[in-house]
């Protein structure tokens, strides 16, 4: 009797680690990407001078909207990678993404000097256009979402299913995206205050 205990307590636990989705963080030479204004963006730096941390958001496949996607419990960072590449590693475990389960997602971006844990309300509508909508962003400092890649299947358990590709391939995300800075409170209500002189000025 315990020794069939033991089995099935060993059968769960293998069932359960197979169950986990495996996903590839890492971006390839021709989807690098930018931080800085949209008009004058360049390549995010190399190694430890400026860095920058990345979270996976994962949606049901074909969700549209990137507000409504949710950290699926992976990150990668700049540091230790070429200019305009990150690493997170590869065969990540995505605790809420089974193997197998085909899911939309996208990849989001801010200054390591913001923390390195993502905040679901950075993807608020807020003050930022990134180019996929209006974002909340990181006050004071760098924000940026990826387009949707509307359904990738996450690998894991026999090698027959490999761990999916998040950047490139014919699921992942197809291009490059930029960090944009995000104005701190204090410097968008003085630019309210600025307009609305302007316009008071201007009608007298």
């Amino acid at each position: 009797m315990k020794k069939l205990a033991v089995i099935l307590c060993l059968t769960a636990l293998t069932t359960g680690a197979f169950a986990q989705g495996l996903v590839n963080f890492l971006n390839n030479s021709s989807m690098l990407i930018s931080v800085g204004d949209m008009t004058s963006a360049e390549a995010i730096p190399a190694g430890q001078g400026a860095a920058y941390w990345f979270a996976l958001l994962s949606a049901a496949p074909d969700s549209s909207d990137p507000h409504t996607f949710t950290f699926a419990g992976v990150t990668a960072t700049n540091m230790n990678a070429a200019a305009g590449r990150i690493l997170g590693g590869t065969g990540l475990v995505v605790d809420n993404w089974a193997a197998g389960e085909t899911k939309a997602f996208l990849v989001v971006g801010w200054s390591a000097d913001q923390g390195t844990v993502f905040d679901p309300a950075w993807m608020e509508a807020g003050n930022v256009d990134t180019g996929n909508g209006m974002f909340a962003g990181t006050p004071g400092g760098m924000f940026g979402v990826s387009e949707i890649a509307p359904g990738g299947v996450a690998g894991g358990g026999p090698q027959s299913i490999p761990p999916l590709n998040l950047f490139g391939g014919s699921q992942g995300i197809q291009a490059g995206f930029t960090l944009v800075p995000v104005p701190e409170p204090a410097t968008m209500a003085l630019a309210g205050l600025a307009a609305a002189l302007l316009i008071f000025r201007r009608r007298n």
